[in-house]
């Protein structure tokens, strides 16, 4: 089966380190990895404003892309919003002329704009597929972002908006020639609410390797941590979904004061936001380690730790999305607190023991009765576990293949 592959990304999301890894090293495994339904060849298209054309931190960012993923051919495609988003569409066009049209193309497309577009160049290249890749629900994280846990608590202009958003959520799932997810969760709601079709695949939020534990020692030595203490860490920004200030601390506080071989360590690009919170909940900071680490050196650093924590109130946000924080917990070597119920985790994870679930909304300082041990337990056997878990489940190198079955499908080759 003959086909090019190209994934597109838009709205400016190509700079965020969530897109690296979802998109561009997505489609660098797709390019080297080898198999029956392998593409020809991959790009990465990145749509976006005329300034970014000449905008030096955009040129940076783009040339760093490159870098990171030199086995595909990445593209920058920019137009004027007031003038319809012109040259784009054009520039686009003329670059799939350059593809040839004897072999079809299939655009893999990160959110609804970046198909859209797609769907638009389909018009002249007919036998081409349009893929929409739905990371989220976004209408829901529209109300979220704005203190609205719940669609049914909206009203008035922000039900209307809501609305908007879901009709245009139908419409992208309309004009896709198939659709793929993160979650079960999300699949099932994009069927109900979205049209979306029973062929609709899951291909949760993966990583391209797993890091060993060479710098783990040292690192520990670094901050002081003892052999027989344990590590539990929170690595992510304060956005409002991941409930820091009303679960992680509190939750994670309690579990410290009930034991002093737990240390806390908190790994964020905003430490100034994260020590302020630490310090409302009177957190031991002489206990508490709060780093701020390029997005390249969190992998090796989150292997000095021991466990890691996502707790997260079951919102439909939290429920469907598939964070990929759990793909990098799980190859640093890192078994997980975890909410239940939200991140689209599979039970064989808690049946295995690599994952451990609370509900921290019942009681925000609530501890399980077998959590103690559970934490006292983990040690490089059960880090070796984990890591052979991600291996089957969150590498880009499995996951890639369940992309190419629905390429296979809507190109009509089964």
């Amino acid at each position: 089966m003959k086909y090019k592959l190209v994934h597109i990304t838009s709205g400016g999301e190509y700079r965020t380190p969530l897109v690296a890894s979802q998109l561009f090293d997505q489609a660098e495994c797709q390019a080297l990895e080898g198999g029956d339904y392998a593409p020809m060849a991959v790009e990465a298209w990145i749509l976006g404003a005329m300034r970014e054309y000449w905008n030096a931190l955009a040129k940076a960012k783009v040339n760093m892309l490159r870098a990171r993923c030199p086995g595909i051919s990445i593209h920058t495609f920019n137009g004027i919003s007031r003038l319809g988003g012109l040259p784009l569409l054009p520039l686009m066009k003329l670059h799939r002329m350059g593809m040839g049209k004897r072999v079809p193309v299939i655009y893999h497309c990160r959110g609804e704009e970046a198909a859209f577009m797609a769907a638009k160049l389909r018009e002249d290249f007919p036998d081409d597929k349009v893929v929409l890749d739905v990371r989220g629900h976004w209408p829901s994280e529209w109300l979220y972002a704005r203190g609205i846990e719940y669609p049914e608590q909206s009203e008035g202009a922000e039900r209307q908006e809501y609305d908007k958003l879901r009709e245009r959520l139908r419409h992208a799932v309309g004009v896709a020639d198939g659709v793929t997810t993160v979650s079960n969760a999300l699949r099932a709601l994009l069927i109900k609410d979205a049209g979306a079709t029973e062929d609709t695949i899951v291909v949760p939020c993966c990583v391209k390797q797993i890091t060993g534990d060479s710098e783990r020692d040292r690192i520990r030595k670094e901050w002081g941590v003892e052999a027989h203490e344990r590590v539990i860490v929170y690595s992510g920004t304060t956005a409002t979904y991941q409930h820091l200030n009303d679960l992680k601390i509190p939750f994670m506080k309690v579990l410290a004061e009930n034991d002093a071989r737990i240390r806390l360590a908190f790994l964020s690009p905003e430490v100034e936001k994260i020590i302020v919170m630490l310090q409302r909940h009177e957190v031991d900071m002489g206990r508490t380690i709060v780093k701020s680490l390029p997005q390249e050196d969190v992998a090796e650093v989150l292997t000095a730790c021991d466990i890691g924590v996502l707790i997260r109130k079951p919102t439909v946000v939290n429920r469907v999305a598939n964070p990929v924080k759990i793909a990098e917990y799980l190859a640093a070597g890192l078994p997980l607190i975890i909410e239940k119920g939200i991140g689209g985790v599979a039970q064989q994870a808690f049946d295995a023991g690599i994952m451990f679930p609370v509900q921290a909304t019942v009681d925000l300082t609530a501890i399980p009765a077998a959590l103690p041990e559970w934490i006292r337990e983990t040690d490089n056997s059960r880090r070796q576990a984990v890591r052979k878990y991600v291996s089957d489940v969150y590498m880009w190198q499995s996951a890639i293949h369940i992309s190419r079955g629905l390429y296979r499908k809507i190109l009509g080759k089964v």
